[in-house]
């Protein structure tokens, strides 16, 4: 399954959307390690930033813009089947 492509915010930053056609479902930033190498922090995104959290760390935008999923549940629409669930 392809998941679509995140929106580029900035030259570092990247939103992702999934089931809520308004609000985000994540946020990705990509930070600069030690090595020179890119790091991308995913960032569970909610409206109150209080709420927000990083979800993991990864070494590229694409494998972080698959690990954030469609909501499966009662919740509002349902996204594609994608045999998983959880808050990514």
């Amino acid at each position: 399954m392809s998941f679509p492509k995140p929106i580029r915010y900035d030259i570092d930053t990247w939103l992702v959307m999934r089931t809520d056609p308004v609000l985000p479902k994540a946020a990705i930033q990509r930070l600069r390690g030690k090595d020179g190498s890119d790091r991308y922090l995913l960032i569970r995104w909610d409206i109150d930033p209080v709420r927000r959290a990083l979800m993991g760390v990864y070494d590229t935008l694409e494998k972080a813009n698959e690990m954030v999923l469609y909501d499966n549940g009662q919740h509002g629409p349902s996204g594609p089947p994608n045999g998983r669930t959880g808050a990514g």
